[in-house]
């Protein structure tokens, strides 16, 4: 353990903000203070948005010591927010998962699906790709987030983007999906409201959409026929934390083989280490048609994809 504590002695408290859903947090939280027992942590749970905003109305002085679980374009829009630090668990990552510059470290690996409620679609009409969700039958009846509060949101803007183009063809599908869809200001909202039938169809990530289905609620999930991206969520240090060493503890343990299990098995999330298999019942990730999502094109252009996109939000319907 001598490497461990090479960081320094962790303090005997840690401040977390999470994007993760609360039953995640609580039982990662658990685990976390029962193996060390001498350590607190509090936690603040918001969207990717939210969290970010929080960390620059505080840059000056940080309340909070770690991001964990948010959307990693964020972190690489704000790179200032953050220290850089390489997890002592890397070297059980699949390759190329953690950026050159360290900001931020993978936590689990997410492929964006189209979920729908089984009993208000049927099998032969159930949308097979992103282009169907336009079909008039399904004016709205889409449930999705607001892009510029949700982190998984923002990652499907540029998911149709890439697909339909950087530019005046890939926004015209926006804005057409935008016609389409309930704009929701929570990403749960999203998926709460297919599984308990609010909503026909919701557009999201698929650890989300495969717990309700889990947990037997009537629900199938799509992997559109265009591709999908298939992305990472992300955790990273804040710059100047107050808790520096047992920010860095959690956060390694959050990569940790056990707690990457619990995600698989508990949660139906993937896992970013070699040594941690596939949820059962999900494809394995070879079998799901992927795009090429660039990562520095979401991060460097957050900032004029989210004016864009709440210009498209407000136009005239």
């Amino acid at each position: 353990a001598g490497t461990a504590w090479a960081q320094g002695k962790p303090e005997d408290s840690v401040v977390v903000y999470s994007a993760a859903d609360s039953d995640m947090v609580n039982a990662v939280v658990a685990a976390f203070e029962k193996k060390y027992p001498g350590i607190k942590v509090s936690t603040v749970v918001a969207g990717t948005g939210e969290i970010i905003k929080r960390m620059e109305a505080e840059k000056e002085r940080p309340l909070g010591d770690v991001g964990w679980s948010f959307g990693p374009e964020a972190i690489g829009d704000k790179k200032g927010l953050f220290e850089p630090y390489l997890s002592k668990e890397a070297g059980g990552f699949f390759p190329g998962q953690v950026p050159a510059d360290r900001v931020w470290t993978p936590f689990t690996t997410m492929p964006y699906v189209i979920m729908y409620n089984k009993k208000l679609v049927s099998e032969a009409e159930k949308p097979k790709a992103w282009k169907d969700v336009l079909d008039a039958k399904w004016k709205g009846k889409v449930a999705y987030a607001d892009a510029s509060k949700s982190g998984s949101s923002y990652t499907l803007l540029v998911t149709w983007l890439s697909i339909y183009g950087k530019n005046d063809a890939g926004w015209k599908f926006v804005e057409d999906l935008l016609r389409q869809s309930k704009v929701l200001p929570k990403s749960s909202m999203t998926y709460q409201g297919v599984a308990n039938g609010e909503y026909p169809i919701g557009l999201t990530f698929e650890q989300a959409a495969f717990e309700y289905l889990k947990g037997g609620a009537p629900i199938g999930l799509i992997y559109p026929t265009e591709g999908t991206a298939i992305t990472l969520d992300g955790s990273a240090i804040i710059k100047n934390a107050p808790h520096p060493n047992a920010a860095k503890l959690f956060l390694d343990f959050t990569v940790s083989m056990e707690m990457q299990e619990l995600m698989v098995d508990r949660f139906g999330r993937r896992s970013v280490r070699k040594d941690v298999g596939s949820p059962a019942g999900l494809p394995t990730l070879d079998k799901i048609k992927a795009i090429t999502y660039d990562l520095d094109y979401a991060a460097n252009n957050r900032t004029q994809l989210l004016k864009r996109f709440q210009d498209a939000l407000i136009k005239p319907q």
